[in-house]
């Protein structure tokens, strides 16, 4: 891909990062072929790295979601926030900043919805080519240690927290599986360097999805309001159990593997 047609494509937004643009956009890159999709991926990558380099970070610059207040030194996810801002504002204001690094300070941006831009490349750059923007391309994540981690996993509630002995039995069991060299065996055979598995509680309803990627795969699983319907706190730990044992099976019947192995024995 050339940088001709990045910055075509980038003009899709129209300057700015909203809903409508990132749809367009969206629509755009997945009309391409995988290698085209990485290829505008590592020119944004780029873009964004090259905007690092300057003196911004720190910097009070004026956002059009200030509304006339003073504008605040940026810094963490806002500063991100505006490099990808900067990006999706177009060749000539991109430049203009690579030219004259303060001259940032100098007109509004608009950065607030600048994760609509990281989002809608992601979806289309693991739908596409199979590969993860995190791991792969994101600044700041990309090349991170995973300490080792076949199976890397989060959780979360939709609406209100888990029991914290659920969250407890849970995190204890992905670590011994992590640890176990007959689980890692297990993995090995289908061939990805990791899996990662997000569990919602508490969602609307109950779903479940696991996709093969290129290098990874990805799981979801979602589970209604009713997951921890009179369980009480000596039961969540047989829950984790049952949970992980559930996972595993969908896993190894959507990426085509062997049955899994008997959880590790402290689980059970």
């Amino acid at each position: 891909m050339t940088d001709e047609t990045f910055w075509d494509l980038i003009g899709t937004l129209d300057g700015v990062i909203d809903e409508d643009g990132a749809d367009l956009l969206g629509e755009r890159l997945s009309s391409l072929g995988a290698q085209e999709v990485e290829a505008f991926c590592a020119h944004l990558a780029g873009k964004v790295r090259a905007l690092t380099g300057l003196p911004l970070e720190g910097r009070p610059v004026p956002d059009v979601s200030d509304e006339g207040r003073p504008p605040i030194p940026l810094v963490g996810d806002a500063y991100e926030n505006l490099l990808y801002a900067v990006v999706a504002a177009g060749r000539g204001r991109y430049e203009a900043v690579l030219a004259d690094p303060p001259a940032v300070e100098d007109e509004e941006w608009d950065a607030g919805q600048a994760e609509l831009l990281v989002d809608v490349v992601a979806t289309v750059l693991w739908d596409v080519a199979g590969l993860h923007w995190a791991r792969d391309f994101d600044l700041l994540l990309s090349g991170l240690p995973d300490g080792g981690r076949w199976y890397d996993t989060y959780r979360g509630s939709a609406w209100k927290g888990a029991p914290g002995a659920y969250m407890r039995a849970a995190h204890t069991l992905d670590q011994a599986l992590n640890d176990s060299a007959e689980w890692r065996a297990w993995w090995g055979q289908a061939g990805l360097r990791m899996i990662e598995v997000g569990v919602t509680v508490n969602a609307d309803r109950n779903r479940e999805r696991v996709e093969r990627g290129k290098e990874i795969a990805k799981a979801t699983f979602e589970r209604d309001r009713s997951y921890f319907a009179d369980r009480d706190p000596a039961g969540l730990a047989k829950l984790a159990a049952e949970e992980a044992a559930h996972i595993m099976g969908a896993i190894a019947r959507a990426l085509g593997m062997t049955p899994p192995p008997p959880l590790p024995s402290a689980s059970r």
